[in-house]
């Protein structure tokens, strides 16, 4: 299976990292495959997990065996649990992101990329080399069916309210003074992402979103077909990257405010609360 038609879609930031050192796993958190067969039942998990066609049980069942380290052409060392978990988990260090519910399409695309070159990765590119497309595809739309709980708020690195506001400017409407879109009009509202193409930014882990946009902007990833990506983060300073990288981690599906983190006097954090709270149900 190719790319065909649906390689003109965007391909925008968050997926896989990998990194020399991985964090310890639980392995009993992977689900079954009647779990995931049960969880297809509903039709936005089916078309999320949908990439050329509806998976079958055999393809998640090969999806399964892939993560566990289970490749024709791989072993234990190529096991996505191993860094990603074996719920899609992932792990906030920078280069571990959750991959839980991403669009199957978009994770299968990112592995075409990292064997193609255009999203370099000196540890992914080798492992998506060595897959068959078959194990691409079908690793892919487990994940998309994967389940996994979201990191508290301790998970998130602190920020000022200042920061945290602007971040939220950003998502909601951008900067028209440096020409910057904002991230709803591809990501959605509240960063739920737009499938197949376009993956979620809420609740992915700060580091790695933040990595991710400084790559866009260095030129080293070039994945986006219609290098909508690279023209955004060309324009975005490292604290713009910190600042949006920052607010997405806090938000979660179907909250509509982010409560700043950072010790301010009572009058700031009830102005920055309502400011925040305002941005989002303007898209909402």
């Amino acid at each position: 299976m190719r790319l065909t038609t649906k390689s003109v879609l965007l391909g925008l930031p968050v997926l896989f990292g990998a990194a020399l050192a991985a964090p310890a796993q639980d392995m009993s958190e992977a689900p079954r495959v009647n779990e995931l067969e049960a969880r297809l039942n509903v039709d936005s998990t089916l078309f999320n997990a949908t990439i050329d066609e509806e998976p079958s049980d055999d393809m998640l069942e090969l999806g399964r065996l892939v993560a566990m380290g289970g490749a024709e052409n791989g072993g234990s060392g190529m096991a996505c649990v191993t860094c990603h978990g074996a719920n899609g988990q992932g792990d906030g260090a920078g280069v571990f992101p959750r991959l839980a519910g991403l669009p199957g399409w978009y994770m299968y695309k990112q592995l075409e990329d990292y064997a193609e070159g255009t999203r370099p990765n000196r540890i992914m590119t080798g492992i998506a080399q060595r897959l068959t497309e078959d194990e691409r595809e079908a690793v892919a739309s487990y994940y998309a069916v994967v389940e996994a709980p979201w990191p508290g708020p301790q998970a998130a690195a602190p920020i000022s309210g200042d920061q945290l506001q602007w971040g939220g400017q950003l998502a909601a409407v951008g900067s028209a003074e440096q020409g910057i879109p904002g991230c709803v009009n591809c990501h959605g509202p509240n960063g739920t992402g737009n499938p197949p193409s376009v993956p979620y930014l809420a609740g992915q882990y700060a580091e790695y979103m933040s990595h991710q946009l400084q790559l866009w902007r260095e030129g080293t990833r070039q994945n986006d077909a219609m290098g909508v990506m690279e023209t955004i983060a060309s324009k975005m300073t490292d604290e713009d990257m910190r600042a949006v990288s920052a607010y997405y981690a806090r938000v979660r599906p179907g909250l509509e405010s982010v409560t700043p983190p950072a010790p301010m006097d009572d009058g700031e954090v009830a102005e920055i609360e309502t400011e925040t709270s305002d941005l989002l149900s303007d898209v909402d």
